[in-house]
């Protein structure tokens, strides 16, 4: 069974009680710093960037590699909390590093350490 992604598309509310439509865009990454990989989203007309620190990520992938999929809801679900929470959503709120991205990928239940059910095996 291949992993099912839940943020590439989802509906957040605003502090305001107001439905915002969110939906991922594309990826990319900075080659400079410690390489932090950004995710783009459009939330109602505004464009938002999602930035996963590379050491972070290189530590919490130390045991598998995760899919393009599971980088994304770590993102989304990331942005989704800073919406819900009123957060501006500006580089320093949107900008995972290693306490955050640990907390993420437990409540996502991305194991780094075992392979998910549909993993591509080497």
């Amino acid at each position: 069974m291949a992993y099912e992604p839940r943020y590439e598309k989802f509906e957040a509310k605003g502090p305001d009680g107001r439905e915002l439509h969110v939906e991922f865009g594309k990826s990319g990454f900075l080659t400079l710093g410690d390489n932090p990989e950004l995710y783009f989203f459009s939330v109602a007309v505004q464009e938002v960037v999602v930035g996963i620190s590379g050491s972070a990520l290189k530590q919490a992938q130390r045991e598998r590699r995760f899919s393009r999929e599971e980088k994304i809801d770590i993102a989304g679900m990331w942005l989704r909390r800073k919406i819900e929470a009123g957060t501006a959503l500006d580089s320093q709120t949107l900008y995972l590093k290693d306490a955050e991205l640990a907390e993420v990928i437990g409540e996502l239940g991305i194991n780094a350490g075992l392979p998910h059910a549909g993993a591509r095996k080497s």
